[in-house]
């Protein structure tokens, strides 16, 4: 498995897995605040890479090298975050945060996941960072499940619509020190 800086030639790839985990979600009923065509979109993806802040981890399947997971990392917390209960203080350019962060379905439940997160504390600690922050909807059971058996704790919970999706969704922060 490769982790690195996504390319302008990955973007439709970085889409094509957003789409999926939107339409995975609509088909298994699951409330998050992605929607296929609203959030996140090509311009998402554009925008991510633009700022240099888009990751991707890639393997090898079945001879073919493919992205597996996107995710944006950057110093970026948005304003919601405030309304959290973080345990750890420290200076915004030492917490790294992950945004928009995907495994596309079909390669789910293979370690890509906890794959994509190592390399996301790899990347804090090799950075000077003290803490790794995210957030998910509270609906998304799988995620915080993953997030808390890798060390993440929660930091509290918070009810909003962020991304303008039309709906107040129960928005749930994490935490973790990096070292």
């Amino acid at each position: 498995m490769t982790f690195r800086k996504a390319t302008q030639k990955d973007a439709v790839r970085c889409l094509e897995i957003y789409d999926a985990v939107s339409d995975w979600e609509v088909i298994n009923g699951r409330q998050t605040c992605w929607e296929r065509g609203f959030y996140p979109t090509m311009e998402t993806v554009q925008t991510a890479l633009a700022s240099g802040d888009l990751y991707v981890l890639e393997d090898e399947i079945d001879g073919k090298t493919v992205i597996v997971a996107s995710g944006k990392i950057n110093f970026e917390q948005p304003e919601y975050y405030k309304n959290f209960d973080w345990k750890t203080s420290a200076p915004d350019n030492e917490i790294l945060v992950l945004h928009t962060f995907g495994v596309h379905p079909e390669l789910q439940r293979r370690g890509y996941g906890q794959a994509f997160m190592a390399h996301y504390e790899k990347l804090a600690r090799s950075l000077g960072c003290k803490v790794l922050r995210l957030d998910t909807v509270s609906s998304n059971q799988k995620s915080q499940a993953m997030y808390k058996k890798l060390g993440f704790w929660e930091t509290g919970r918070w009810e909003g619509d962020p991304n303008g999706v039309g709906c107040a969704l129960i928005f749930v922060g994490l935490e973790k020190n990096a070292d």
